[in-house]
């Protein structure tokens, strides 16, 4: 869980009064950050000349030897790789005929501090305890880790503690699972130091025990010699082969080109980080984004290529492979838009959209580098994944640019873009980046389109139209345009106002002449009615058989039915705001006005939508709730702008049929009119 996260839940627990529990959080909030800056911390205070003793001129020595820099290394060395120890010099002259070894002292110091073993080494499914109703304190983990004395020799390390609660018990045998794996790191760079000592003719042999001694680690029991618990490591886990079916089947993502949009969101905000990070060294910097489908060796191949921020090592193991582990929601990246100053919103965020590519692909191959700082990166790294169950072979890349490629080997009977023409393929890759905030390259073996900032301009209502939205002498028809990135909304829409005499209504009844046919007589009506996201029109009419019976018959017909198209961040939301009741699901959005619309939308900036793992769905909330009022009021300032002061009158007095208080809200910001 990153802090981000426990923040929010001491956050929570603030607003519900648990100020005992916030207490305890924040706590270890602050342990786990100081274990985690201690090491770096320490060199700078070296640096400074702020540690005690043993100090002339702010440097550290031992007789006539510096050993400043040693020391310091040795302190940073404690929250690196134990290997990293093997670096330094086993055999460093301090004064004549002494000698120190800088990498058992370094050993000494990694199990001293591992094996200082309290409650303020919390592991994580302890900790996870302390968020649950009844939470397992503090105190009583201290108490449990009292009972019993513990021993260290070099034959034996033995921690004793009778538990009270299986998750002390788990959490004792999970840092013991730590202390095990430390104690035979250093195990291996104690025998080479051991061989180092031999071949100079020492007799120094140095050894620790390879595991920790659990026998004293049991469950409490109750006066008549039963465990109150029974133990059970048992807690819940997570199929993968099932886990990776759901997220890559119908049940979430559905259409298999959602593998395109995940790239091209991925390939964004990087470009978008690097932009602010450039910003903040006064660096020049391009953003673009090439997307690329060809044929080679007789296989189609679809390629995302960016300049962003690019991955190394660390970024691929904890975040690029790790299901469900965004580096948009982590730490790491919150402090990077702190240090960058950058207030971009993120359109990755659920760390699952790169196995969308396995839908449409058995082999996927990524070219990277990390940029790091002006003028400085990490190496290039080449990785080739063959299905998502496959170990990654990683190896140096050749990549000689900052940024990341994502070349996709797509599979001959699942790929959505095999029986596209090159045109109808560049179609599909604008459909899903409809507002790109910088240049995107679209290229096939014969075709090539540019898409960029001012590519949306492009996109209007009309395209949208179809049968329903034809002329109608009783229907106005009114162009709205808002491009107001400062509120985070802009594009176009289309709004169908019923008129009566040139002025709105709500309903429209025509009644026709009586018509008298055969000595019988007909009558003949027609009505429109505002109906929300349409206008419907009934109708009445004659009819005659082919035995010459003549019959009345009712028609209805849909007339200027609402239709949206909307992007996030300028890429595509494949959802409708406009849905019909049946098809709604619990916490959908939908657009609930008294007026049909064409909306064609970009929701950009700082504004932010809520969306379900698949990027399908918009989901109601608070922001949606902010969206939904500052487009009423975008779309109604434009329209009061534009009609006399009596017609907005009479528009009002029909705005009172809508059900959403979002739209209201929006609408008396333009209107001083009050609203029922």
């Amino acid at each position: 869980m990153s802090r981000l996260d426990q923040k929010k839940v001491i956050e929570d627990c603030t607003l519900q009064g648990e100020l005992s529990r916030v207490n305890t959080l924040k706590g270890y909030l602050i342990s786990d950050f100081i274990r985690q800056t201690h090491a770096e911390r320490a060199r700078e205070i070296i640096d400074k000349g702020e540690i005690l003793g043993g100090k002339k001129n702010n440097r550290i020595f031992y007789r006539n030897e510096d050993l400043t820099v040693e020391f310091a290394n040795i302190c940073h060395s404690h929250n690196e790789d134990a290997a990293r120890l093997l670096d330094m010099d086993k055999d460093h002259l301090c004064a004549p005929d002494t000698y120190a070894c800088l990498p058992l002292v370094g050993v000494l110091l990694r199990l001293a501090d591992i094996l200082d073993f309290d409650g303020k080494r919390t592991p994580s499914i302890l900790f996870s305890h302390l968020y649950v109703r009844h939470p397992v304190s503090v105190k009583e983990w201290q108490k449990h880790r009292a009972v019993g004395p513990s021993q260290i020799t070099p034959e034996i390390i033995q921690f004793s503690a009778k538990c009270g609660h299986p998750a002390i018990e788990a959490s004792i045998h999970e840092f013991c699972d730590i202390i095990d794996h430390e104690l035979s790191v250093c195990n291996n760079i104690l025998t080479s130091l051991n061989a180092f000592n031999n071949s100079h003719g020492r007799e120094i042999f140095l050894r620790f025990p390879f595991k920790v001694d659990r026998t004293k680690i049991e469950t409490q029991k109750d006066i008549y010699d039963k465990p109150i618990y029974i133990y059970r490591a048992t807690k819940f886990t997570l199929s993968k082969s099932q886990v990776i079916d759901l997220l890559m089947g119908t049940q979430l993502y559905g259409n298999p080109e959602v593998a395109l949009r995940e790239l091209l969101q991925n390939s964004i905000d990087a470009c978008l980080l690097r932009q602010a990070l450039e910003s903040k060294w006064d660096n020049p910097y391009k953003p673009e984004i090439s997307v690329k489908y060809y044929t080679e060796e007789g296989k189609d191949v679809l390629e995302v290529i960016d300049n962003g921020t690019g991955m190394d090592q660390d970024i691929i193991d904890n975040y690029y492979t790790q299901v469900g582990s965004s580096f948009y929601t982590s730490t790491d990246f919150n402090n990077l838009k702190i240090d960058s100053n950058t207030d971009m919103v993120p359109s990755s965020r659920f760390g699952i959209g790169i196995l969308s590519c396995f839908m449409v692909a058995d082999t996927m191959i990524v070219d990277t580098m990390k940029i790091y700082a002006p003028q400085k990166s990490s190496d290039a790294i080449n990785m080739t994944v063959e299905g998502q169950d496959s170990i990654f072979l990683i190896k140096p890349g050749e990549r000689q640019q900052v940024g990341t490629s994502t070349k996709l080997i797509l599979r001959k009977h699942k790929n959505p873009w095999q029986k596209m023409s090159e045109v109808e393929f560049i179609k599909s890759v604008e459909t899903v980046i409809p507002n790109p905030p910088f240049q995107i390259n679209i290229k096939t073996p014969n075709q090539s389109k540019i898409r960029n900032e001012n590519s949306f301009k492009e996109v209007l209502p009309v395209s949208l139209k179809d049968h329903s939205w034809a002329d109608n002498e009783n229907i106005k028809l009114v162009e709205i345009k808002f491009g107001n990135r400062s509120v985070g909304i802009v594009g176009t829409a289309i709004m169908a106002i019923l008129e009566s005499k040139g002025m709105p209504a709500d309903i429209i009844e025509i009644h026709s002449k009586n018509v008298e046919i055969d000595m019988e007589t007909y009558s003949l009506s027609k009505k429109l009615e505002n109906s929300g996201d349409k206008i419907v029109q009934s109708s009445t009419s004659i009819t005659i058989d082919e035995l010459g019976k003549i019959k009345t018959s009712s028609a209805t017909t849909w007339l200027a039915q609402s239709k949206s198209q909307i992007s996030l961040h300028g890429i595509e939301v494949p959802s409708d705001l406009f849905p019909p009741s049946w098809k709604v699901k619990k916490n959908q959005v939908k657009l609930a006005w008294p007026f049909p619309l064409i909306l064609i939308v970009d929701v950009c900036g700082n504004r932010d939508l809520d969306l379900n793992s698949a990027r399908t769905e918009i989901l109601i909330g608070d922001k949606w709730s902010s969206f939904e009022e500052e487009l009423a009021c975008l779309i109604f300032s434009s329209i009061n702008n534009s009609v006399s002061a009596e017609y907005w009158d009479e528009l009002m007095k029909i705005t009172n049929v809508s059900n959403s208080e979002d739209f209201i809200r929006g609408l008396k910001r333009v209107s001083n009119k009050v609203i029922l």
